[in-house]
């Protein structure tokens, strides 16, 4: 049993309730859509948040929301931190949860809550990320030649970290809690998948059009969870320091020049 659930349960007062909810989580569709709203609707009638009622309708509708079918999954060892974390947000949030008319509640409601995991497990892989690139070196070498050994620092452009700057764009995803820089990071998204000036696509190492700037965002950045240089330098059978170069002199730059684009100025991490 998740934390979340430990909670939900120290939350009921009445045996009775528990035994009703047990056999209510045995049902494969324990609500229909109608009262699914009117559930939603009674949570968001009453605006007492100490009474005994509002919790167990909250109770009730986090039972439900388990159950939703299509809700996203992970393979990340802490995705039950992000699931936590999301059913503690639709607690909260659940008056500003607005169904779309032209759809069922169950399916705007999915949709509302996977938009919000989706982050969260994105957060995780960012920290994971974050946490290896501390353990990682500069000066380790990372290839096996003895005569002409490389680092990191080698593949760097002329002029170090200052150039092309990229700062942005680690400090942009270490803040993508933030509602303003999701909206960019998604139509960022968005605008890589589509490329409609094929800007993403044109830019790839000589002779490697298939590893161009569209695939290893899509697969680097945008994939969850994400897919490795090493994996995909064999796959496409290109040398792993050049793919690296590439992915760091060209792509990286591409993606901030589009940032900006669209609006992200750093302004928004203050």
């Amino acid at each position: 049993m998740n934390l979340f659930s430990i909670l939900a349960v120290m939350l009921l007062k009445s045996q009775g309730l528990k035994d009703n909810l047990h056999q209510l989580s045995k049902k494969k569709m324990a609500m229909t859509d109608q009262e699914l709203r009117a559930l939603i609707d009674r949570i968001r009638g009453n605006q007492d948040f100490q009474s005994e009622q509002r919790r167990q309708d909250i109770h009730l509708l986090l039972c439900e929301c388990q159950r939703l079918p299509g809700l996203i999954k992970s393979s990340h060892p802490l995705y039950l931190e992000a699931l936590d974390q999301t059913w503690d947000w639709v607690r909260k949030n659940i008056c500003k949860f607005e169904p779309k008319p032209d759809l069922p509640v169950q399916t705007s409601l999915l949709r509302w809550i996977n938009g919000y995991l989706t982050w969260r497990i994105k957060d995780l892989y960012l920290k994971q990320a974050e946490q290896h690139s501390r353990e990682f070196s500069l000066d380790v070498n990372i290839n096996k030649d003895p005569d002409n050994p490389l680092t990191l620092l080698d593949i760097l452009p002329d002029g170090g970290f200052d150039t092309p700057k990229l700062s942005g764009i680690d400090a942009y995803i270490e803040k993508l809690r933030k509602p303003k820089i999701q909206e960019i990071f998604q139509e960022l998204e968005r605008y890589v998948k589509e490329d409609p000036d094929r800007i993403f696509k044109k830019c790839h190492p000589r002779q490697h059009p298939d590893c161009n700037c569209q695939l290893l965002c899509q697969r680097l950045l945008f994939k969850d969870p994400p897919d490795k240089l090493t994996h995909i330098s064999r796959e496409l059978g290109i040398n792993y320091n050049a793919l690296r170069a590439h992915w760091k002199r060209k792509c990286l730059v591409l993606l901030q020049k589009k940032l900006k684009d669209l609006g992200y100025s750093g302004d928004e991490e203050s």
